[in-house]
């Protein structure tokens, strides 16, 4: 099977994958009334998927290195199909509750597994268009889920919505099964699952340097997408269906610019690429500070500059962890990964809570000054890199 064909296996391993986040989210209040349960409860079960998804990153990188691809992501995607099918036919919300746990177990391995599988299959240039097409389908899915999954629980209620997970699920087996081919090619230099190899992670300068920027610019992220809906209410006055339009055009934004960052890459050099886009998003996330309150035309540009600064920086990311860890390569894409969704979870509690004392000078300040900061500390790690090669 060529490298393309692959690629489109894995994209739309990943789009349908990614449903499983978010799909379900607009009719949660629906499922509140169905399960008669609290709203705590029934939020839970978007957290508890979220955390698995975390932990498991740190757990499935390991073994990805030490018995390969396929052999993890196979029964990796049998536990997301039996907890899908679980989903659809429970009744009360305790019983939800673990098997969106174990969904998010499974679900999880997707995309380590597709960036882990990209950097085995391509190289150079196409390694970043790839990585650009990857961090393209992770922004799809959240930006089409909650639309798909209003239309379909809207019309046959959550078990609609979960019974299309469900076969969506039983698809994905059955084509990955069948076409996905096994990339491993070396021997790990592991001997098992060994945390020292996450400290090795961390230590290495491009390690270290990608790792720190993607949870700042997450934080940042998961800040933002807390606060804009707030602030547009609030301040402007914008109704829901408004939002909705602004959301949009952010998904957008990052859509487009998450694909031509491989054509920047290919122009400027991945490691230039990685301090030149995370510095423009520590700018932009400073231009977002000064505009936000200033008026609402300023507020959604200063919003479209913020998301594509980031959206092309994103496969930067993955493109050089997986040129830097070649043999430990699932290891290095999941500590990444753990991580900054540590940022995701952190951003919007800290961030409130900043906003809370400050405003939004206080909460966007601070979290540029983390970025222009990560971007500092890998500026020096790249230089001492082409200190030493050369």
């Amino acid at each position: 099977m060529s490298a393309k064909k692959v690629l489109f296996l894995l994209g739309v391993t990943i789009l349908l994958g990614t449903f499983a986040q978010n799909l379900f989210m607009p009719i949660l209040p629906v499922m509140q009334e169905e399960f008669h349960t609290s709203s705590y409860l029934i939020n839970w079960t978007v957290s508890i998927f979220t955390v698995m998804l975390a932990v498991m990153q740190i757990v499935y990188g390991p073994f990805i290195d030490l018995w390969g691809r396929k052999k993890v992501l196979i029964p990796a995607l049998v536990l997301y199909t039996l907890a899908s099918f679980g989903c659809y036919m429970v009744d009360s919300i305790y019983s939800l509750l673990f098997f969106r746990a174990v969904q998010g177990i499974g679900f999880a391995a997707i995309p380590l597994v597709a960036a882990t599988v990209i950097g085995d299959l391509f190289s150079g240039p196409k390694r970043a268009e790839a990585m650009g097409t990857y961090q393209m389908l992770l922004g799809i899915g959240p930006a089409i889920g909650p639309l798909l999954g209003g239309w379909i629980g809207g019309a046959g209620g959550h078990s609609a919505v979960f019974l299309f997970l469900a076969i969506s699920a039983l698809f994905l087996l059955i084509a990955n099964t069948t076409w996905l081919p096994e990339t491993k090619k070396e021997q790990s230099t592991s001997n098992g699952f060994r945390f020292r190899l996450f400290g090795h992670v961390l230590k290495q300068p491009i390690g270290a340097s990608v790792i720190l920027l993607g949870f700042t610019q997450m934080f940042t992220y998961y800040a933002f997408l807390l606060y804009l809906p707030v602030r547009l209410t609030d301040h402007y006055q914008l109704s829901a269906e408004q939002i909705g339009l602004v959301f949009l055009l952010v998904s957008a934004t990052f859509i487009i610019s998450s694909k031509a960052s491989g054509k920047m890459q290919k122009r400027v050099g991945t490691r230039r690429a990685l301090l030149l886009t995370a510095g423009s998003h520590a700018v932009a996330t400073f231009l977002f500070m000064a505009l936000a309150d200033t008026s609402l035309v300023l507020l959604v540009l200063s919003s479209a500059c913020f998301s594509y600064t980031l959206g092309i920086g994103m496969p930067v990311h993955t493109t050089l962890l997986s040129e830097a860890f070649e043999k430990e390569r699932g290891t290095a894409i999941g500590v990444y990964n753990f991580i900054r969704y540590g940022g995701m979870a952190a951003g919007p509690v800290i961030g409130a809570a900043l906003f809370g004392w400050g405003g939004t000078w206080l909460e966007f300040g601070v979290a540029g000054v983390a970025i222009a900061g990560a971007v500092l500390f890998a500026g020096k790690k790249v230089r001492s890199l082409q200190a030493v090669s050369q």
